[in-house]
């Protein structure tokens, strides 16, 4: 009984740890979109341009 019960979790677990980081992969992917709605920000001014 106990050695079909731990192939069986080394095998659950060898799954899992393959597929949930890859499903977070493809989460985090596929939820970057383009931002076309929202126009451009400058963080910085650019070389020869005073800030005040």
């Amino acid at each position: 009984m106990k050695r079909p019960h731990r192939s069986a979790h080394a095998l659950i677990w060898s799954v899992l740890a393959f597929a949930l980081p890859l499903a977070l992969f493809l989460v985090l992917a596929l939820r970057q979109t383009v931002p076309v709605d929202r126009p451009a920000v400058r963080i910085s001014a650019p070389a020869g341009e005073v800030v005040q």
